[in-house]
């Protein structure tokens, strides 16, 4: 866990230094988006994967790695806000990255658990398998995460007949959630106001207490999946 852990973190460092996180002109609200987006969208490619078809131990482990996720989340944070960065601020966007991890990660395990069984003498392809799993589920994610840009045409062409498909559109973000428990307004970003027709529509951002359901459902979803896969195999049977 030590490795995997620190091998996340010299991955991450490098990326957040490309989209400019040492840049003294970024606001806290910015940063704290810049950071979790990251880590969550790079932890699942250093996740332990499964090991035997035991849905408990599977899921410690799983809950574990992303926690270790969260406190380098909120050490980055810290390291990088120079004071600037309240601990108040950095838990309420952890609080969102959870569920977020813990969804993406469900969802590598389960289409890891999902493949076909190997002949156990065939270890060498758990690597692979694992990494496919978390390149699929990581394809995914970031799919949902950039849905106000290429969704935004067709959900202005909409907006006529159904006034809610902005919003539903926002709302299907993950990147969005986290700017919401970031504090920042992220479709009126410099950035996305350039590159996104969603700045110029009207636009409601998710509840927080429809979040924290949907992600509930969502993950209840994502166990049951794993747990029907794990099912299927005997209950010592490596995954491959």
């Amino acid at each position: 866990m030590a490795t995997r852990w620190a091998l996340l973190l010299v991955a991450c460092l490098p990326v957040l230094a490309a989209f400019g996180a040492w840049s003294p002109d970024l606001q806290p609200s910015a940063l704290r988006l810049l950071v979790a987006a990251v880590v969550g969208g790079l932890a699942p490619l250093f996740w332990p994967g499964l090991v035997r078809a035991r849905l408990v131990r599977n899921g410690l482990r799983l809950g574990a790695w992303c926690l270790a996720a969260l406190a380098m989340t909120a050490l980055i944070l810290a390291m990088l806000g120079r004071g600037a960065q309240r601990w108040a601020d950095i838990l309420g966007v952890c609080a969102m990255l959870l569920p977020i991890l813990l969804l993406g990660h469900l969802l590598a395990a389960a289409l890891q658990a999902w493949q076909p069984t190997r002949h156990p003498a065939a270890a060498e392809h758990a690597g692979a398998a694992r990494w496919g799993a978390a390149g699929m589920a990581m394809m995914a994610m970031a799919l949902l995460g950039a849905a106000p840009l290429w969704l935004g045409p067709v959900a202005e062409l909409l907006t006529g007949e159904h006034p809610g498909i902005v919003d539903a559109v926002v709302a299907a973000s993950p990147v969005t959630h986290l700017a919401v428990a970031s504090g920042l307004d992220i479709l009126h970003s410099p950035w996305l106001y350039q590159n996104s027709n969603m700045a110029a529509l009207p636009v409601n951002y998710p509840e927080p207490a429809a979040l924290a359901f949907c992600y509930a459902l969502a993950c209840f979803v994502g166990l049951a999946a794993l747990a029907l896969a794990l099912r299927r195999r005997r209950v010592d049977a490596p995954i491959f």
